[in-house]
């Protein structure tokens, strides 16, 4: 008799594609509007990406444990989840922001608009590890973007995500402990730090954002964050994870699960039983307030993963195809049917409501 054949279900998860809150004109997504009209969509509440991840995998977003999973991913550790003193270092990340500072308020920009370079983190992590060798506190810059410390289980603060602070007040959110380091007057030594930094000064020469505070959050350990589950939640157990994206292929190495890098677009031919597919590129221009160039990465995923999805969708190559797609406005999640009888019935009864209109 012959083997069965292997069944093949892709997850797409791709944040950002509907118009965020400032941007005036919509992106123009014609697949996307075409597969709204077959598929059961479910509209829920706002999600950033890091949020909808989390959930993916059947975490609770609320707990705030980011910073082990990130730095499981920065050390590129192989062979699955590690063991021992790995699993039970607590972390913080310390990540190079903007503040631009009011009388009563200060804005933040994070790592897309401050763009700093490897050579710039590692003056600024000269400075702050000399100021605080006393105190134990070294921060690393495994990535220009992204900043660890490592500490005490029982020495973490409240902290908030950054994907939270667009638009939050700093002051409010700034990190809150009880423990024996006094978290907030850490972040404020380092302000001070930062304030006449070589660095910052050749930035303000040439015009570029400072990087003036590193934003202090997402603490725990490796365990905490995998044991961070939301009960009320079912994640589905995929088997692969093929992202560019950190906290991402962090999330697939914790579950031993094999991570691959996301290719230019998508190919069929390499994914798993059960692939979820991460796609950022249109965070990253929200992120970076570029309105011009956003519309561009949405029209890309559209050309370079969704369609060509649909396409093997239809032609049977896939056996399932679910597409999730958080936003700032609502986020919504989308099992295509494919081609056929039910599928036009859905066409025809079903308004034809534009992805745009959900925002």
């Amino acid at each position: 008799m012959p083997s069965p054949r292997s069944t093949k279900h892709l997850t797409l998860l791709a944040a950002d594609v509907l118009p965020p809150a400032g941007f005036a004109l919509p992106a123009n997504t014609p697949v996307l509007d075409a597969l709204l009209r077959r598929s059961r969509t479910l509209v829920g509440q706002p999600q950033s990406l890091e949020e909808a991840l989390l959930h993916a995998f059947g975490l609770d977003p609320a707990a705030n444990i980011v910073a082990p999973l990130t730095k499981l991913a920065d050390v590129d550790t192989p062979g699955g989840t590690p063991g021992g003193t790995l699993r039970e270092q607590a972390w913080l990340r310390a990540d190079p922001v903007h503040l631009a500072i009011s009388r009563d308020n200060a804005q933040l920009f994070d790592s897309h608009v401050v763009n700093p370079t490897a050579d710039e983190m590692a003056a600024v992590a000269e400075t702050i590890n000399q100021h605080f060798a006393r105190d134990g506190i070294v921060v690393t810059f495994p990535d220009p973007a992204r900043g660890y410390i490592a500490t005490d289980a029982n020495n973490l603060p409240q902290s908030t995500p950054l994907w939270k602070m667009g638009g939050a007040n700093v002051f409010d959110n700034l990190p809150l402990s009880k423990t024996r380091t006094n978290w907030r007057a850490v972040s404020n030594e380092i302000q001070m730090l930062l304030h006449e930094h070589p660095v910052n000064v050749r930035r303000a020469e040439v015009g570029t954002p400072a990087i003036n505070a590193l934003w202090i959050w997402g603490g725990g350990t490796l365990n905490q964050a995998i044991e961070a589950n939301d009960s009320a939640l079912e994640p589905p157990m995929f088997t692969n994870v093929v992202a560019r994206l950190v906290l991402a292929r962090g999330l697939g190495i914790a579950h031993q699960l094999p991570v691959a890098a996301l290719p230019p677009a998508l190919d069929v031919n390499a994914l798993g039983e059960r692939s979820l597919v991460v796609l950022h590129t249109a965070t990253r221009e929200v992120r970076a307030q570029s309105r011009e160039t956003w519309p561009n990465e949405v029209a890309a995923i559209e050309r370079d993963w969704i369609a060509p999805a649909v396409v093997a969708f239809d032609a049977g190559q896939l056996d399932r195809l679910t597409i999730l797609l958080p936003g700032e406005s609502a986020s919504l999640v989308l099992e295509v049917y494919r081609e056929g009888v039910i599928a036009k019935l859905m066409s025809l009864v079903r308004a034809k409501k534009r992805l745009a209109e959900y925002a």
